[in-house]
């Protein structure tokens, strides 16, 4: 009766893992600005849109980010279906 719960953590999870963006972003500002160690794809994305003005290439960057989430959560969904068991449904 948990594997619902369970699958619906791992989607979030893998969601969430590609959005890390507020502790790179406090902790570049905090150093200066030009640590690029911490350049996550989504801080790339930030500072591509909001710190060089460069908003096409932001938002295609954007659209990729999209697409790998999409991906990867089709992914998830297709081979979750002979370990994610719902009690109401029948087959």
């Amino acid at each position: 009766m948990l594997s619902p719960l369970i699958f619906f953590n791992l989607v979030m999870g893998i969601i969430g893992s590609f959005q890390v963006f507020t502790q790179a972003y406090v902790i570049t500002n905090s150093t200066g600005g030009s640590n690029e160690d911490l350049l996550v794809y989504v801080l790339n994305l930030y500072r591509h849109a909001f710190e060089f003005h460069n908003m096409g290439y932001a938002s295609a960057l954007a659209w990729i980010l999209f697409i790998i989430l999409v991906a990867l959560t089709a992914l998830v969904f297709r081979g979750s279906k002979n370990m994610v068991h719902y009690e109401g449904l029948r087959a």
